[in-house]
């Protein structure tokens, strides 16, 4: 998987906290909610996609890992 790929699916994986941004500001501005949520909120995006992105990583299994030798 190139890494155009990984960064499409790690970033799709965050559409849903970005839908909540519009309610929780909504309700900040209201005064509902205090206004930290906010402050954390790009924290919350990026480390799920920081995740996501690293563990797509492809890695090459070793030489002969869980075969038998066959000689």
């Amino acid at each position: 998987m190139n890494r155009r790929t990984r960064m499409r699916i790690a970033l799709t994986s965050t559409f849903p906290t970005l839908l909540t941004l519009p309610v929780i500001c909504l309700l900040a501005a209201v005064g509902a909610v205090p206004w930290a949520p906010l402050v954390a909120l790009p924290v919350a995006l990026v480390v799920p996609a920081a995740i996501n992105f690293f563990r797509l990583n492809p890695r090459l299994p070793e030489v002969g890992s869980g075969r038998p030798n066959p000689v």
